[in-house]
């Protein structure tokens, strides 16, 4: 039974091969090789300076498990892998066990899986010694599968009482993980004896919590065979489906915000690491696309307010949350968002240059000055087509929207003129000061739209109804 699930997965994974996916993986491996290399040019000079008190060889294992937290936010957003059986496959004499043994060969065989090891491969390659890239290749690997076999487990199980001993367990493996990597640089005997043993320990963890999570996805159901209920499906790709949730599933599913958020995500990040290489010797050394980099994503998606739930309002307001409560949730996704992008550039702090208290404080700025003004675009909402394409696709805007989206320009120059009128440290004071008074607003200016758009609330659905 197993070689005939194997030739149906060859079948389909040639049926739904895409080359648009292809080149976007290969722009995304040649994306990270590129920071990276760009990372070493940008401080090679300081590098030269600095006597490491450890060979270079040492820090195999921690390039190795660098990846683990880029490789788990590409795998929630890209990676869809089947984790229950199709209705054909279970009346079939299929065992859990074989299942199980199927879910792990289509998790050591998908191509996100090796990605990032590749890439670190290579980067490592060029700037040490050749027989360190395959013990790198094969330790990022198996990081990668430990990430990829949580995802399944995350996706299969049924409520939070079998997702909760998830979170603890893998924050066990990832501290091991570290840990292992750190002290084999600090080791006290040789580096190639601290080496070797480092990455033996390293690799016999990851094969531990790869069994550990096989084991507890075959414990998994979902599906009473016994008393033939149907299959249990919800829309839970990040747990059970909640207002925050709803967030998360809009942008994995809709084919419009997920391009364009990744897009400009993309596009901010890269120009801001290439800006960093020259913010030095700009007044202050203030990077002008930080503030982009941060904040624009959350920008994107901050126009369309109640313009994505428009496609499905008459199920949204029938559940038991207000307009209020809908708002803020959204607000705190915004945010979140901006956490995420802020932590992508976190490597300019550590590596560049940049000054951390700028860093903080665009942050800071951008969740609550930057991003909380939009939150009045709920008013002039339009319905937006969800799975149109998002190039040069102007549909859900608006003469209102056009108008309302000159706001940003206010807040916007408010943070340059703090950082370029201002001496550093009241600058980072100021513009830190402004983010935390907004958020601590964020309250009653989301209950003031909120009430604004309860008056108008049947022009509101009527003009959604004729869109």
């Amino acid at each position: 039974m197993f070689k005939e699930l194997l030739s149906l997965w060859l079948t389909q994974k040639q049926r739904a091969f895409s080359w648009r996916t292809f080149f976007v993986g290969l722009f995304l491996a040649l994306y990270f090789v590129g920071i990276v290399v760009g990372t070493y040019f940008g401080v090679r000079e300081s590098l030269a300076e600095f006597k490491p008190p450890f060979e270079l060889a040492a820090i195999v294992p921690l390039m190795a498990v660098a990846i683990i937290p880029a490789d788990l936010l590409i795998k929630i957003f890209w990676r869809h892998s089947p984790v229950e059986m199709d209705d054909y496959i279970r009346t079939r004499p299929v065992t859990h066990k074989t299942w199980t043994l199927f879910i792990l060969f289509d998790t050591c065989m998908g191509g996100l899986q090796w990605l990032l090891p590749c890439c670190m491969a290579f980067v490592v390659a060029i700037f040490l010694p050749l027989w360190t890239a395959p013990v790198v290749l094969l330790l990022a690997l198996s990081c990668s599968i430990v990430n990829a076999l949580f995802q399944n487990c995350w996706r299969r199980a049924p409520g939070n009482q079998w997702t909760l001993p998830l979170v603890p367990s893998y924050m066990l493996w990832l501290l091991l993980a570290y840990g292992i990597a750190v002290a084999c640089m600090f080791a006290v005997s040789s580096s190639s004896s601290s080496l070797w043993l480092s990455s033996s320990l390293l690799l016999f963890l990851n094969v531990g919590a790869a069994k550990a999570l096989l084991w507890y996805f075959g414990r998994l159901r979902n599906h009473n065979e016994e008393q033939h209920l149907p299959v249990h499906t919800t829309a839970r790709s990040l747990g059970d489906v909640s207002l925050w949730s709803i967030e998360w599933v809009q942008i994995l599913r809709s084919k419009r915000l997920r391009v364009s958020v990744i897009t400009i995500a993309v596009v901010f990040i890269l120009n801001t690491y290439l800006q960093q290489q020259t913010a030095s010797q700009q007044l202050n050394g203030l990077n002008i696309m930080l503030l982009f980099g941060i904040g624009f994503p959350s920008i994107i998606l901050a126009q369309w307010v109640f313009g994505i739930e428009a496609n499905f309002f008459s199920g949204v307001w029938t559940k038991p949350w207000s307009v209020q409560d809908i708002l803020r949730r959204k607000y705190y996704f915004f945010c979140a968002l901006c956490a995420i992008m802020a932590l992508l550039i976190l490597p300019c702090v550590i590596f560049m240059g940049m000054s951390f208290w700028i860093w903080i404080s665009t942050f800071l700025f951008a969740c609550g000055v930057l991003v909380l003004p939009f939150m009045a675009t709920c008013l002039y909402s339009s319905r937006m087509d969800l799975f149109a394409s998002a190039f040069f696709n102007y549909q859900g805007g608006n003469k209102q929207l056009n108008i309302f989206s000159f706001v940003m320009f206010i807040p916007i120059g408010i943070y340059f003129a703090a950082y370029f009128l201002l001496p550093q440290p009241w600058s980072h004071l100021a513009v830190s000061a402004l983010g935390i008074i907004g958020f601590m607003l964020h309250r009653p200016y989301i209950h003031f739209v909120s009430t604004r758009w309860f008056t108008r609330r049947y022009d509101i659905m009527e003009r959604w109804l004729s869109e």
